[in-house]
């Protein structure tokens, strides 16, 4: 017993990448929309207006989760040391903003609305030294007015860390919401090609 409640402390010290020891608080934030091999949003695609991001309860505040798939896997836990800049809605929003509505070089302020509910964001660990950042959101796309749903998609994104440790964390979010943005741009042409009354609607 001793030795497994050991290799467990190991573990979960290098989950907190020794921060618990540290004074000054590291934050952490997506970067900026112009990553590597990020996809430019292409004149012409059906304009979105506006991004409005809402999340779950417990992604309310800036705390950077993970958990211990291996050894406890109904434990939701936080990096004592370490924090995301804002809380993730607010950091997903800022990004998307970026990423698509400031950059359609053809926008004229028309378009629809994007409505998302983030449902998770965590780096979960299969092992020890093992761990991948899991990204769920619902999307809904509606007018600019009006109570209207003109098409839904739910996204799920497991993007591996490069690293057991907050940082590494950081890392694959950043990654995975570059990933979930391409995802959004796809899903959108798809809408367009297949419902063009849709992307007629957010034209107008």
């Amino acid at each position: 017993m001793k030795r497994v409640a050991s290799i467990l402390a190991g573990v979960l010290l290098a989950a907190c990448g020794g921060n618990v020891a540290t004074v000054t608080t590291a934050r952490y934030d997506f970067g900026g929309r112009a990553a590597a091999g990020a996809a430019v949003w292409p004149a012409g695609r059906m304009p979105i207006a506006a991004v409005d991001v809402q999340a779950s309860p417990w992604l309310a505040g800036p705390a950077m989760h993970y958990r211990l798939a291996f050894a406890e896997p109904l434990q939701r836990q936080s990096y004592a040391g370490s924090r995301w800049a804002a809380a993730p809605a607010e950091l997903l929003e800022a990004f998307l903003k970026q990423r698509i509505v400031f950059a359609q070089k053809d926008w004229s302020g028309a378009g629809c609305r994007l409505q998302l509910v983030l449902n998770e964001l965590e780096q979960r660990f299969d092992a020890p030294g093992s761990s991948q950042v899991v990204l769920e959101v619902q999307a809904l796309l509606t007018p600019a007015r009006g109570p209207d749903v003109l098409s839904r998609r739910a996204f799920l994104i497991r993007q591996p860390a490069p690293a057991a440790d907050a940082r590494g964390g950081a890392e694959a979010a950043r990654d995975a919401v570059q990933v979930f943005a391409d995802d959004i741009g796809r899903w959108l042409a798809e809408v367009e090609r297949e419902k063009p009354a849709v992307a007629e609607r957010c034209r107008t």
